[in-house]
Order: C-alpha cells, then structure tokens, then sequence
C-alpha cells in the first residue's frame, strides 16, 4: 500500500507536503482523491479542448498572415 501510494504520489504532481498519510486507512482515501483529482482535471481539459476545436471548426480558419506582414513592413 506504501509502495502504491507513493508511486502515484509522484505521478499526480501532489507532491508530499507536510501532512502524510501514516495508516492504510488513510493511504487509501487520499490514493481515492489524488485519482478523483486527476480524472476531474483530465475531464475539465478534454472538454476545454473539445471547446477549442469546435470553436476552429465554426468559425473557420482565417489566414491573417497577409495583414501581419502588412503591418510589419507600415512599422
């Protein structure tokens, strides 16, 4: 259980902090909210992306390269 703990831990980015885990008990409910954690993180970004590429999608991609170099060049 230590071993597992520690291991996604380090995975997760949690880091150890101050405050530990000292029985399996505790080892267990916070493997459940490091995992918690990161499946809603993993949820929140795949939607955000989602956001993204269907904004590119309806909005269609515009090249502006033109009006940059135009730009540029009247600088």
């Amino acid at each position: 259980m230590t071993s597992i703990y520690f291991s996604l831990t380090v995975l997760s980015t949690v880091g150890y902090g101050d405050y530990f885990p000292i029985s399996n008990f505790e080892m267990t409910t916070a493997l459940v909210v490091m995992l918690g954690g990161v499946a809603f993180f993993s949820y929140i970004m795949g939607n955000l992306l989602e956001i993204f590429q269907n904004y590119a999608t309806k909005m269609g991609i515009v090249d502006r390269k033109g009006d940059l170099d135009h730009w540029i060049i009247s600088l």
